[in-house]
């Protein structure tokens, strides 16, 4: 192997190198804009089980209206059988008091569970949006830069001489060493001439 070729051989090494610390910091990026997009899937996670005790709160709501109302209709029916007809008139209103706040509560309920849903279907649109943003970023700034045959060539190049140096004996990396300090600036010509023998 002549000088031009271990000087191509370096440039070559050098160039792969180079290309091998370029993908690595893109891979970098990539992962990190995936965790991004994890952080804001945990983010929603968390909303929607906040939406959930909500829900379960209008739930419990709604059941003891339910039954103070039932109560209510009990002791009028009670108060109708065993009073006279001013106590029965009294427990009806109050029966119709009881009905009353608990369709009012049905409604605020219902209402509730309306805003729960709507609010579940926004976490879930916000989610999808921004999961889906954050690939067509990713896509976007990767753009073009997938590696041409080219340098795919010089990154095998690169592992097999990778291998080559793994299996090389102490004659051979002592040869490489000299070959490497003679192209290094203020190395003296006699440890040149020491390294080419």
């Amino acid at each position: 192997m002549n000088q031009a070729e271990l000087d191509l051989f370096n440039d070559k090494l050098d160039a792969h190198a180079k290309e091998v610390e370029r993908f690595h910091g893109e891979v970098a990026n990539v992962t990190r804009q995936i965790a991004n997009c994890d952080k804001l899937v945990r983010l929603a996670n968390a909303g929607l089980s906040q939406i959930d005790s909500k829900i379960a709160e209008a739930v419990r709501v709604g059941a003891d209206a339910q039954h103070i109302a039932d109560r209510a209709a009990v002791e009028a029916s009670a108060a109708a059988t065993h009073a006279t007809q001013a106590a029965v008139s009294d427990m009806i209103a109050r029966l119709a008091e009881a009905t009353e706040a608990a369709r009012k509560t049905s409604l605020s309920l219902n209402l509730l569970q309306f805003k729960t849903g709507g609010w579940i279907a926004v976490y879930t649109v916000l989610v999808l949006l921004c999961c889906m943003a954050t690939g067509a970023l990713t896509s976007w700034a990767l753009r073009g830069q997938a590696l041409t045959p080219e340098q795919a060539h010089y990154v095998e190049l690169g592992k097999a001489h990778e291998a080559l140096l793994a299996n090389a004996s102490d004659k051979e990396l002592k040869q490489l060493n000299a070959i490497r300090n003679r192209d290094k600036p203020g190395v003296s010509s006699s440890k040149r001439t020491q390294a080419q023998q």
